[in-house]
């Protein structure tokens, strides 16, 4: 089938958005074939639908179900691209409520958008003895995704994998994130994401992670005020009150259609090919 495909990216974390008729029950693997080298090269992708409530004006619907910090941002500046007046409310997966975004131009197809953030839906934690690095991290559980955040300046790739696994037997949850952080300076971190999606088969280093970074601000228990969080793509700001907010910039690099989920002639007809 053709869908209408826009990519996105906020910081690096490139993101794809479908739009068209699909059934629910193909979503997830229309989108994962939408992620993939062949076709739209994406580290991550949901459908825009109609919002659930009247409140809204779109909703997102994540290839896993979870909640994407990065997709709200991806999700504002597309709408005020396409004329709506800031500020609006944009529905998620992985949270029930609509929360409020805006965008404004800042030319050459970038936007500055900035997102409200769900409150966590718990924070506890955890253990860490029996790995080669020392000390304990917390579990921050939000809608639909939970992130291990704990400091260190320097992991193996095989220590992401480690701790994913023991957060995967401490939670249960849509998406899975591991947000290793250092300290830059007052309310200045650096985080390297790593984000899981079980359903999408999806393991990524992402360029840039919004949802990890509120599980940061969360973690680290910041007042009101404003937090930098630097990572590979570039830098995203935490800004909390009495609601919270995620700010950063956003590119819309570009649109059209796409064709997935077809079967090729052959398998449809039974046809083996002689190799």
């Amino acid at each position: 089938m053709e869908l209408e495909f826009v990519k996105l990216s906020p910081l690096g974390n490139t993101t794809v958005f479908l739009r068209g008729e699909a059934a629910a029950e193909e979503r997830s693997a229309l989108l994962s074939e939408a992620m993939d080298y062949d076709h739209l090269a994406a580290e991550q992708a949901g459908f825009l639908v109609e919002p659930h409530t009247e409140e809204a004006i779109l909703r997102v619907e994540m290839s896993g179900g979870e909640f994407c910090g990065n997709a709200m941002l991806s999700a504002a500046a597309l709408m005020a691209s396409e004329g709506a007046e800031s500020p609006f409310f944009i529905e998620c997966s992985g949270t029930a409520e609509p929360l409020r975004a805006e965008a404004h131009p800042l030319g050459d197809g970038r936007w500055l958008a900035s997102a409200e953030m769900p409150q966590a839906h718990g924070m506890r934690r955890i253990s860490l003895k029996g790995f080669s690095f020392r000390g304990a991290a917390t579990c921050v559980s939000l809608p639909g995704i939970v992130h291990l955040v704990l400091e260190a300046s320097k992991l193996f790739a095989e220590d992401y994998d480690a701790l994913l696994a023991r957060l995967m037997r401490e939670a249960v949850a849509d998406a899975y994130g591991i947000m290793p952080f250092e300290r830059m300076g007052h309310n200045r971190f650096r985080i390297r994401p790593y984000v899981a999606v079980p359903s999408a088969n999806s393991r990524v280093f992402e360029r840039a992670c919004g949802s990890g970074s509120l599980a940061l601000a969360l973690a680290e228990g910041r007042e009101d005020g404003r937090i930098t969080v630097e990572q590979p793509g570039g830098t995203l700001f935490v800004r909390r009150g009495e609601r919270i907010f995620l700010e950063g910039e956003v590119l819309i690099s570009c649109s059209g259609t796409v064709r997935l989920g077809d079967v090729g002639w052959w398998a449809a007809e039974g046809f083996v090919p002689e190799l």
